[in-house]
């Protein structure tokens, strides 16, 4: 029988209690002005940016580097979410990478949907803090630890009443800066440990409940891509694609033009293709013996085709990488070699792609069967 801290649940019970009927109320009796919508989303964009950009992908993953002053402004604003310190949050988050789907992840999807959004918050255990050595001797993350709470509460709460009191309405700035905006990005922040090991697709690794939701990137700046994110954690992108809501990965990118961030790092192109195609590869092979033999046999025959033809196409990929990297490093001869060199590094890509892209389609074709 799991024991729960009564002032966990207190607080975390009273925080959306007053956010959502304590606004509504609020509103309902003296009406609305245009601060307090523009205060509530302000404060979400930068508190939820603070988790995504400086709590996640810059300390707990350092998936990028920062400047100290980019360092200082994520740490502000990543208390006025109210998710703990730095090294107690990124102590938990990493231990659930590295224990993913097990008894010791802290926040299993196998222990429930509840457990994994909010009650493995309010259960009354041991704060273990350990994995995080290298994040103690960041001046600016001991410095949050040793006044978190001043920090936490000062922008959380006694902030937005001043910006109220400036335009005359304080109980509104509270209530819609303080505890409806601290509500969304809770529970925003929750989704990420509940729906997005609950539903979603698996495209990058189908052994895992990490799973991709596109519309949750749009509540939690770019989280929501999160089965990407579990096979590739110290990538800086969640969304890889041009066009995925990834607001974090445009930040990290803007703000290296101007030598704000540096050292961000990337996964290969043909990592992440090759992690897809072992993954329709898995799904046909679950697929593959429920189907008739007949149809079964020429299946088989078409997918040791296509896996040879992957094979080579990843190998000969994988030994120009090493060559790409070389040359890049000692520089192109003119400006001839270099557009030869990334045109074949373009080609290389395209056929690889390809035979994904034909293993997808066979995928598709074997489940008719079915």
């Amino acid at each position: 029988m799991k024991k729960y801290s009564w002032i966990m649940v207190i607080l975390l019970s009273i925080i959306p209690l007053i956010g959502i009927v304590g606004t509504s109320l609020y509103t309902y009796t003296y009406g609305i002005v245009w601060q307090e919508p523009v205060l509530m989303i302000l404060g979400w964009l930068l508190s939820g940016m603070g988790i995504t950009f400086g709590y996640h992908r810059l300390f707990a993953h350092k998936s990028f580097k920062a400047h100290p002053l980019i360092q200082f402004i994520a740490m502000l604003c990543g208390s006025a979410a109210l998710q703990n310190n730095i090294i107690k949050w990124c102590s938990d988050h990493r231990l659930h990478h590295k224990k993913l789907d097990t008894k010791d992840d802290p926040y299993s999807i196998k222990e429930g949907f509840f457990h994994a959004h909010i009650g493995w918050i309010i259960e009354d255990k041991p704060q273990i803090i350990k994995g995080v050595n290298d994040l103690k001797n960041n001046s600016i993350v001991k410095f949050q630890y040793r006044y978190y709470w001043p920090i936490a509460i000062s922008l959380s709460f006694i902030l937005p009443l001043l910006i109220g009191f400036y335009y005359g309405r304080p109980l509104g700035g509270l209530l819609w800066g303080g505890f409806l905006r601290l509500t969304l990005v809770h529970h925003f922040t929750f989704f990420i440990n509940s729906l997005c090991h609950y539903a979603g697709k698996r495209p990058f690794d189908s052994n895992t409940s990490a799973r991709d939701s596109w519309w949750v990137a749009f509540l939690t700046f770019g989280e929501g891509f999160h089965n990407f994110h579990h096979k590739f954690q110290n990538d800086y992108r969640n969304g890889i694609r041009w066009y995925d809501f990834d607001p974090s990965k445009w930040m990290i990118k803007f703000l290296s033009f101007f030598k704000l961030t540096k050292d961000i790092r990337t996964v290969s192109d043909y990592k992440i293709l090759n992690a897809r195609f072992a993954t329709i590869k898995n799904k046909l092979n679950y697929f593959l013996p429920k189907t008739p033999l007949k149809i079964k046999k020429t299946y088989q025959e078409k997918i040791d085709l296509l896996q040879n033809k992957a094979n080579e196409a990843y190998k000969n990929w994988t030994k120009f990488e090493i060559d790409f990297k070389r040359i890049k490093s000692k520089g192109f001869r003119d400006k001839l070699h270099e557009e030869s060199v990334y045109y074949k590094r373009k080609m290389l890509k395209v056929e690889y792609e390809s035979i994904v892209n034909t293993f997808s389609l066979l995928l598709i074709s074997l489940k008719s069967y079915i």
